[in-house]
C-alpha cells in the first residue's frame, strides 16, 4: 500500500526543497526532472543562456517522481525534460510501468498545461560494469516504446537516447560509465547534443524537429562508431 505523503521519509527534506525553489522567485526556461542520472548532469554549464533548474534526485522512482511535482509547478518552466523508470524496472513488471508513467505525465500535463514536455528513454545499462542490480536491456527497450506511446496520448515529444549510448552487444558502452547505470560527466555532451534542437526550438515549430533530431542522433551515433 502506497503511504500518504507526510509518512515518507523524505518528505520534510521535498517540502524544504520546493520552498528553496519558491523563494528563487524565478520563472524557469527548462526543468530537468528525473533520479540521480539526471541529477548527475549540469547542463547549465552547456545551455548558458538558459535558466535551468536540475530537479534530478538520486534514488527517485516515478512514485516519488509524482509525489515532487510540487517542485515543477514552484520552477514553473518553460520545457520539462523528464527521465523516469530506471529504478522501477528492477522491482515492477511493464503493465505497472505503464500505469506508473502514465500517472506521472498526467500530473506533469495537468499541473504545468503551458509547459512543453519532452519524455527522454531510459539509457542503457551494463551488468558487466559495477554490481548494480539492473534491469535488462530487453526490458528497458520495451519500456521505452511504452513511453513512446505514452507521449503521443499526452502531446508530447519523445527523445531517443538509448541508441546514443548502447554498444554492438546492447549494454552502456563501458567506456561511458563508471558503475554500469551512471555515465561520466564528459559523456553528457551526447546527451546535451540531443536535446539542443529542443532546448532552443519553439513548441510552434515542432513539425520540423524530426529533422533536428535525426541530424544530431546521427552525428553522435558516427561519433561512436568512432571510439
Amino acid at each position: 500500500m502506497e503511504l500518504e505523503d507526510e509518512a515518507h521519509a523524505d518528505y520534510w527534506a521535498r517540502k524544504g526543497w520546493t520552498n528553496t525553489i519558491e523563494k528563487l522567485h524565478i520563472d524557469f526556461d527548462v526543468a530537468f526532472f528525473g533520479n540521480s542520472i539526471t541529477r548527475g548532469s549540469d547542463f547549465q554549464q552547456v545551455f548558458k543562456d538558459k535558466k535551468i533548474i536540475n530537479l534530478g534526485y538520486s534514488g527517485d522512482n516515478m512514485l516519488g517522481m509524482q509525489r515532487r511535482i510540487y517542485m515543477l509547478t514552484a520552477a514553473n518552466p518553460k520545457k520539462v525534460f523528464v527521465m523516469a523508470g530506471t529504478n522501477d524496472l528492477v522491482h515492477i513488471d511493464l503493465e505497472e510501468y505503464k500505469k506508473r508513467y502514465d500517472n506521472l505525465l498526467s500530473a506533469i500535463t495537468d499541473s504545468l498545461p503551458n509547459t512543453n514536455v519532452y519524455v527522454e528513454s531510459v539509457l542503457s545499462t551494463n551488468h558487466y560494469v559495477g554490481k548494480g542490480n539492473y534491469a535488462p536491456n530487453s526490458k528497458v527497450i520495451k519500456a521505452n516504446e511504452i513511453a513512446r506511446s505514452l507521449c503521443k496520448k499526452y502531446h508530447s515529444t519523445y527523445i531517443d537516447l538509448y541508441r546514443l549510448y548502447v554498444g554492438a552487444d546492447g549494454e552502456l558502452k563501458e567506456t561511458y560509465t563508471k558503475d554500469g547505470v551512471h555515465l561520466f560527466p564528459k559523456h553528457y555532451d551526447k546527451w546535451s547534443n540531443a536535446i539542443r534542437p529542443y532546448i532552443y526550438i519553439s513548441v510552434m515549430f515542432n513539425y520540423n524537429l524530426f529533422i533536428w533530431k535525426n541530424f544530431y542522433l546521427q552525428e553522435e551515433l558516427a561519433s561512436s562508431d568512432e571510439t
